[in-house]
């Protein structure tokens, strides 16, 4: 009788080890998938002519922001949320962790790149108080949102561009970034014939 109990908790250890590790490799694994970033940020130029038809196009925090909504509405990225206050640029999002909800926000600091594109560069994370990377968390962006050809996460470096020139526009025109001064309320883009 007591060779039988023992055989039984051998049993139950070794599939509890056996769990516990099958465990470990998957999350080993998702994490090497999401820090195998092979995204480059490239920084293209636009195709903007000088001409008498290059036009400013200036908009206001409120203007971008409203943009931004019915973009992702339009995109139907429903996990995410982007606004602009008079510092920084924040996102927001709802990331499955573990089975868990956890909500996060990326705090950026936005920039115009030489050839007027925008590039986002990640200052802060929050995310209650739980520590997690940076680039963990833009990475798991970039795994779970299906985003536009235009928009590059590169989670080694901690930035996201936004690149004009490859957004669609139509055959007849192309905008670049000119100038983003959140403190003054003032994002300059220029527009102008292909």
């Amino acid at each position: 009788m007591a060779k039988e109990i023992k055989i039984k908790k051998n049993k139950w250890f070794l599939a509890f080890w056996s769990l516990l590790a099958i465990i470990l490799i998957m999350v080993f694994s998702i994490f090497f998938a999401l820090f195998s970033d092979s995204y480059q940020s490239k920084d293209s130029r636009s195709s903007i002519q000088d001409s008498d038809a290059t036009f400013n196009v200036v908009l206001t925090r409120k203007q971008v922001n409203a943009i931004s909504a019915k973009f992702l509405k339009e995109q139907k990225i429903k996990n995410l949320s982007i606004s602009a206050d008079s510092k920084q640029v924040y996102v927001y999002g709802d990331i499955k962790f573990l089975g868990s909800k956890l909500n996060v926000g990326v705090i950026f600091d936005p920039s115009v790149t030489k050839n007027g594109n925008v590039l986002l560069k990640a200052k802060k994370l929050v995310a209650g108080s739980m520590p997690l990377p940076i680039g963990t968390v833009m990475s798991y962006i970039k795994a779970t949102t299906d985003l536009p050809s235009f928009i590059g996460i590169d989670s080694s470096k901690k930035d996201i561009s936004i690149n004009l020139a490859k957004m669609k526009t139509g055959k007849l025109l192309a905008f670049k970034a000119k100038t983003i001064n959140l403190p003054e309320n003032k994002i300059i883009f220029q527009g102008g014939l292909k």
